[in-house]
């Protein structure tokens, strides 16, 4: 397992709420009482960044720095609490408004402003739609992607990973995996990926899971596609990096953004033409992930509950978790034994569609090449009527004399025959013709 390979990434609220580096102080003394109790809660970085975020957005919102915020009355604090998860809920994020609402309570909390009386919100009403894709319809999905884009998708889909999981992965991970041609690749994922990426392993579960040969075949051609692009991979460089405008070193040094992996579902459900395109999300994937467990395996039969948890990465019983990780090659015949490829109409479609393309390029190649042929012979026919013209002025210096005639089309074959020489066309299937006068 490759270890501490990308570099800590700035955040935004390390400078609104003065943070070391280590978030484990601050110049504010109402945010070094809330580490401290955040410490006795044992909370973890992942928390904290949550918690930070959170906070720093309410500094901004009300103007007030995390210490003049303490001392307002709790009249006051429960008003512009009220106001900023009001703004939340009003955009429809009613979850998030509860969520930061129980944040900021803590906050006031540790600094001795206790049970703030603000209203909360009925999540159920606000429910956002979500639409998760079938199978077929994420395989669609990554047949109008990018190289990175199919990839990705191909192996969220097949691994059931999660946003943060995807993006903390390095290329050293899977690196002798991915050279070594080996189906399934396995997928080791640990608290150590939180290093990288907070949230990569929630709640710490250690656990592995796999990608099918779809997802190895679309991984292999985006890293041989890389490296054409890009030249070699390094062991600490994010598996997906970063393109378009993102400098170099960047790219090859820090995770994608989460947002990135969002907007990419969502362009590849619209030029999929999937219609609620708009609602499905990176997590979607995962819902389609299990779907696969729960459809059982290709000779029948059902997988267990207790594995299909086990890839989702979900807690299990203290005592089913060890046997899990010990019998890891087990788990991958049985993985193996589900349904991950293209269903056969799909596949046949796929090469229809694929022999149809190889067809219309093969014409386009004849077209292009008769297109360059009758150009050449434009150019040729030019360059003769350079030379007759030239011709005919030295004949005319030369006191040459033409007599011509109109010929019907049935004669004009004898008279071509005769040394007449062909002028051009008339309407009614008449010609002119003409030839040198003979010299006395």
């Amino acid at each position: 397992m490759v270890e501490n390979v990308f570099a800590r990434r700035g955040y935004r609220f390390e400078g609104i709420l003065k943070l070391d580096a280590g978030w484990l102080k601050s110049e504010y003394g109402a945010v070094n009482e809330w580490i401290r109790g955040l410490q006795r809660r044992g909370g973890v970085r992942t928390t904290k960044l949550t918690y930070f975020k959170t906070l720093a957005d309410f500094v901004s919102e009300t103007g007030l720095d995390p210490d003049e915020l303490v001392k307002l009355s709790k009249g006051e604090v429960e008003k512009r609490v009220q106001m900023f998860c009001d703004a939340l809920a009003s955009r429809g994020r009613l979850s998030r408004a509860n969520r930061d609402l129980q944040i900021l309570r803590s906050f006031f909390k540790y600094n001795g402003v206790e049970k703030l009386k603000v209203q909360e919100y009925n999540c159920r009403l606000g429910r956002r739609f979500e639409r998760v894709p079938t199978k077929e319809e994420v395989y669609r999905m990554a047949d109008v992607s990018k190289p990175r884009d199919r990839a990705i998708l191909l192996f969220a889909m097949q691994s059931g990973l999660r946003n943060a999981t995807v993006r903390a992965l390095a290329y050293g991970d899977l690196r002798d995996q991915i050279e070594s041609n080996k189906v399934p690749i396995r997928v080791h994922v640990t608290p150590k990926l939180k290093e990288r990426v907070p949230g990569a392993a929630k709640e710490g579960v250690e656990h592995y899971t796999f990608i099918a040969s779809e997802a190895c075949e679309a991984l292999r051609s985006y890293i041989a596609y890389r490296r054409q692009r890009y030249g070699q991979i390094g062991d600490d460089e994010p598996l997906f990096r970063a393109e378009g405008n993102v400098p170099e070193e960047v790219a090859r040094r820090k995770p994608l953004n989460e947002d990135t992996l969002e907007e990419m579902v969502k362009r590849a459900g619209r030029r999929a033409g999937i219609k609620e395109w708009q609602h499905i999300r990176f997590h979607s994937l995962r819902k389609t992930f299990r779907s696969v467990l729960d459809a059982g395996y290709i000779d029948g039969g059902q997988m267990a509950e207790d594995d299909k948890e086990y890839l989702m990465g979900h807690t299990l019983p203290s005592q089913k978790a060890p046997y899990h990780d010990a019998n890891i090659e087990v788990l991958e015949k049985r993985y193996m034994k589900l349904n991950f490829s293209r269903t056969p109409t799909e596949e046949i479609a796929r090469a229809v569609n694929g022999e149809a393309r190889k067809k219309v390029e093969e014409f386009g190649k004849i077209i292009a090449e008769k297109e360059l042929e009758i150009r050449r012979l434009r150019e040729e026919l030019e360059k003769l009527k350079g030379v007759e013209e030239r011709v005919r002025r030295i004949e005319t210096s030369l006191g040459a004399s033409y007599e011509a005639k109109i010929v019907l089309e049935e004669e004009l074959e004898r008279y071509l025959a005769e040394g007449w020489d062909f002028v051009r066309e008339l309407s009614n299937r008449k010609y002119i013709v003409r030839r040198l006068k003979p010299t006395r």
